[in-house]
């Protein structure tokens, strides 16, 4: 058979153009959202997700019950919750940068005092 002008394989893509879903191709709410924003929101936003991942981190490391989400709104921050008790906190950036310091800081005393 064969394939050329007016052929099964042009046929073929018609039909594939024809299906395309264009739902796909738009960017999500969240990006769109993201977009319309200046930048110094965005970039502040980028380095609270950065914070609230290294808290994590760190209350994995030392078996702490704490989440840790970025809080949204006029003015946005970090918020902390404790599993067990309930009790919930809220950070600013450079709160966060000082409360991974100090246990940057106490981690070699933590460990001394089990020996």
């Amino acid at each position: 058979m064969k394939i050329g002008a007016g052929g099964p394989q042009a046929q073929a893509v018609q039909e594939i153009t024809r299906v395309l879903d264009t739902g796909r191709l738009r960017p999500p709410a969240g990006e769109v959202l993201l977009q319309g924003e200046d930048l110094a929101m965005r970039r502040l936003r980028y380095e609270l997700n950065k914070a609230v991942e290294r808290m994590r981190r760190a209350a994995e490391m030392y078996r702490q019950p704490l989440d840790f989400m970025v809080k949204r709104g006029n003015k946005p921050g970090i918020k902390a919750r404790d599993r067990r008790t309930g009790a919930e906190r809220e950070f600013t950036l450079e709160e966060a940068a000082a409360w991974l310091e100090e246990l940057e800081e106490n981690k070699g005393r933590n460990l001394n005092g089990y020996a």
